[in-house]
């Protein structure tokens, strides 16, 4: 009898939508993902096993705002579909379907769903030389989540 292997695919459809428990609620009600392949983060299921990538999609809502936050592995993304204002450190640009992004280890960056429709990406973490651990570190926020608009007619005194 043959080893059994481990799964060769995973569909996105069959996969649960997932966010940091860590993350304030307003931040996790306009944020979610999906892990397809790779290890374990926040303690949700993968489907593709590698220790050393982390792959999935993530979504944004239509005036989502994802703060200044970093974490230890590098990071890419490809915008699907959908707009971004996009800030990696100290550069800002908008994102827009077909872009591809980098964010090195450690490098503050911060997603704003600009458009009408949510943002759809696809994300990938790999671990530097090897480093498996940089897949595990946290995501820290850098910055608190915005105060939602004041209602017509009222003014806020913050």
């Amino acid at each position: 009898m043959e080893p059994e292997l481990p799964p060769s695919h995973a569909s996105a459809a069959d996969t649960e939508w997932g966010t940091s428990p860590s993350y304030p609620e307003a931040l996790q009600q306009v944020v979610r993902w999906k892990i397809l392949a790779g290890g374990n983060l926040f303690g949700q299921a993968f489907g593709v096993p590698q220790k050393d990538v982390l792959m999935g999609v993530l979504d944004l809502d239509p005036g989502g705002y994802y703060p200044f936050h970093a974490h230890p592995a590098p990071e890419m993304y490809y915008v699907v579909s959908g707009t971004a204002q996009w800030s990696v450190g100290d550069e800002t640009f908008t994102a827009a379907p077909g872009m591809a992004i980098y964010h090195p280890p450690n490098t503050p960056h911060r997603m704003v769903n600009t458009g009408a429709e949510t943002l759809h990406t696809v994300w990938f973490w790999w671990a530097p030389e090897g480093r498996s651990e940089a897949l595990h570190g946290a995501i820290t926020l850098l910055e608190d989540m915005p105060l939602p608009p004041a209602p017509d007619g009222f003014r806020s005194s913050r």
